[in-house]
């Protein structure tokens, strides 16, 4: 089966758009969790190990990043320097699972207490 290179293009510009939204809420929880910001103690509370929270939204903002930019350029070169019509439809769910992947691989595992 194959779709075309439209259809794929705002595919990859959608992903794009939802790995932004994805960086900037990541992003976010950091700057008001910070020890200077007066919004620090809400979404903190008593946590036991903020260290690990906070190098796990770090993480998962780069990631979301490093995905948004691939997923925008990937959406200007199909739509803009990719001349054949049809792709096969595979390359969406490999690059689906390739995130899916990403996170598993790059986040912090939990420690196991005993």
């Amino acid at each position: 089966m194959f779709i075309t290179k439209i259809s794929l293009s705002y595919f990859f510009l959608i992903i794009g758009i939802i790995a932004i939204v994805f960086y900037v809420y990541f992003k976010f929880l950091i700057i008001k969790s910070s020890p200077n910001n007066k919004d620090n103690e809400k979404i903190l509370g008593n946590m036991k190990d903020v260290s690990r929270w906070l190098d796990k939204n770090t993480k998962m903002s780069y990631i979301s990043l490093f995905w948004a930019i691939v997923s925008i350029i990937a959406f200007i070169f199909l739509k803009f320097y990719y001349t054949a019509g049809l792709i096969s439809i595979i390359f969406p769910f490999l690059y689906l699972a390739l995130i899916v992947i990403s996170i598993i691989l790059f986040l912090p595992k939990n420690k196991i207490t005993s």
